[in-house]
């Protein structure tokens, strides 16, 4: 049985630089009033004066056949609307808003300050959402954190999580990257966890471990719940991270 004992009572460390590289907060809500693309975006952005944005669309692409021959058709659907604070100087992070008819999905780049203040950051597009868009409740929340550290090899991997790819150990061989992934449906509590470990190249062929966690509710629930919701999630994502890492700061000086 998965069984996870979440006690708000637990501190954990707060971290001078943490690896975080994006943490994501995610509301799956349809609003039940509708939303009208020019009004929506003038709306938004008055609103929101210190973020720019623009309308978002889903582009669906087909081949249809017309006689003998293969027609490319294209349709264009209004998503919603795009909103994107740059950061105006390093130590100030950028921060994107998809502002949805089924809900928000708020992402914020390093460096990754604390959790108030990337919360608050974020309820304030779910609460306009819930201003304008009446949502009756909440389908699937979840909160997602992606860490990054460099590695000078493969095995410095151990340094900071349990190796988790070793296929041919037995021939002494060693993978220069792998992929590693789990899905935990928690038994004693209505959340899911999906933890990906990774040790692949980025563009400039730097080798990076990466460390993604996602936490989500696992059945809809009142939007009233939402707080009580995120406490919950926090704490797991702050459980599995510092249970995983070994080295959670590396070179940060430490806690």
């Amino acid at each position: 049985m998965n069984e996870l004992t979440i006690d708000h009572s637990e501190k954990f460390p707060n971290l001078s630089n943490a690896p975080i590289v994006e943490a994501v907060l995610n509301w799956q809500a349809m609003a039940s009033s509708e939303y009208r693309e020019d009004e929506l975006l003038k709306r938004l952005t008055t609103d929101f004066s210190d973020y720019s944005g623009t309308t978002q669309h889903n582009l669906q692409a087909g081949l249809q056949l017309s006689g003998n021959d293969l027609e490319l058709q294209q349709h264009k659907a209004w998503q919603g609307v795009r909103l994107v604070k740059e950061g105006g100087d390093p130590k100030s992070p950028q921060s994107v808003c998809q502002f949805l008819k089924q809900g928000i999905l708020f992402s914020r780049l390093a460096p990754y300050k604390n959790w108030e203040e990337f919360e608050q950051e974020a309820k304030k597009f779910w609460d306009k959402h819930c201003e304008i868009g009446d949502p009756a409740e909440v389908f699937c929340l979840s909160v997602r954190f992606i860490s990054q550290i460099d590695l000078n090899s493969i095995d410095e991997v151990s340094d900071h999580i349990e190796t988790v790819c070793q296929p041919v150990a037995e021939l002494s061989l060693t993978a220069e990257q792998f992929f590693h992934q789990d899905t935990i449906q928690l038994a004693n509590e209505p959340y899911i966890i999906n933890v990906v470990r990774t040790a692949q190249p980025d563009s400039e062929k730097k080798l990076k471990l990466i460390i993604d966690i996602t936490v989500s509710t696992s059945s809809s629930f009142d939007i009233s719940l939402v707080d009580e919701k995120l406490k919950d999630l926090r704490f797991i994502k702050n459980k599995l991270f510092f249970t995983l890492m070994r080295n959670a700061a590396p070179n940060s000086g430490g806690a």
